[in-house]
């Protein structure tokens, strides 16, 4: 487990603070201002650093945007569970690609609840003429989950191994603050990922912030899961959508995301050897990745726009 202190981390060439719904959010940039628009999202009680290194190598073909999600890093917290709900966490992102990019879509990628949050963007009217692309790393579309959950009830005892461990986990999100006092000093992020899963310790940068990270995190997740996986809402996008899946995640079993080929008008699903932090273990291969499928997306979008004579 490496700190922000000691750990030498590609910094943003600028900073900027956007204010949605009241909420302050601390804004950062990578690479030229003129180019091809990028915002990264990223998980729980991470902040916008778990991407530094993915965004440095991007930036020779895109103007990389990430932020601190509110309640973490730099940005804002809302005082109200409410101020927690997926419906305002997508509006934060809209609120950010309306300041840096009003006239361009942006292409985006989310990790863990990061992707989670961009779900509910994509899915939202607003997506079709603000979002390019989409690339999912370790984070289903609740609903799509919960939706799946109602499909395989009656053969639960069938798939009960599939995901029966991870929502036994649900009980975390009931008391966010007693587990946020006692367990998380940074080394045991680590040792509770080996216990769980048997991968490698997590490399992951701990800003100075992550007492706070952690109790936002815990709060998102307690506004939200349990409240969309009980009442799923069908919800579809024609976003094209590029999910990098992980089969040996111990967070996210790979089923989780089969319901959303069914949503999702145009889905590519990515088979990918690594473990749940792709964006600090992996990170070459998270920026090929993206920039592979956005290349993919410009060439379809050539192949049908008429030339001019």
């Amino acid at each position: 487990m490496t700190n922000e202190l000691d750990t030498e981390t590609p910094r943003p060439d600028r900073q900027w603070t956007v204010t949605a719904d009241g909420t302050d959010l601390a804004v950062f940039e990578w690479g030229d201002p003129a180019a091809e628009p990028l915002v990264l999202v990223h998980g729980l009680t991470d902040t916008h650093r778990v991407w530094a290194t993915v965004a440095a190598l991007l930036t020779d073909g895109f103007r990389v945007i990430t932020y601190d999600v509110r309640g973490h890093g730099r940005s804002d917290s809302p005082a109200l569970l409410s101020g927690f709900r997926l419906d305002r966490l997508a509006d934060d992102f809209f609120a950010v690609i309306e300041a840096a990019s009003p006239n361009r879509p942006v292409h985006t990628c989310g990790h863990g609840w990061g992707a989670v949050q961009l779900w509910e963007a994509v899915c939202d009217p607003r997506a079709n003429t603000t979002i390019a692309s989409f690339t999912a790393i370790a984070g289903p579309n609740l609903d799509h989950f919960g939706l799946w959950l109602r499909a395989i009830a009656p053969h639960v005892r069938l798939r009960a191994g599939d995901v029966g461990w991870w929502l036994r986990s649900v009980r975390w999100t009931l008391h966010p603050v007693p587990v946020a006092r006692r367990l998380y000093p940074p080394r045991v992020r680590t040792l509770l990922v080996e216990r769980l899963g048997g991968v490698s310790p997590v490399p992951a940068r701990i800003a100075r912030t992550w007492a706070t990270d952690l109790v936002a995190g815990g709060r998102i997740a307690q506004a939200n899961l349990l409240h969309h996986v009980r009442r799923p809402r069908v919800r579809r996008t024609a976003v094209p959508v590029q999910l990098l899946v992980d089969s040996t995640d111990p967070f996210v079993p790979a089923a989780i995301y089969d319901t959303s080929t069914r949503w999702v008008d145009r889905l590519w699903r990515c088979a990918v050897p690594a473990d749940h932090w792709l964006p600090v273990t992996e990170p070459l291969l998270v920026a090929e990745a993206i920039a592979n499928f956005v290349d993919d997306m410009r060439a379809d979008l050539a192949s049908i726009t008429p030339r001019s004579s």
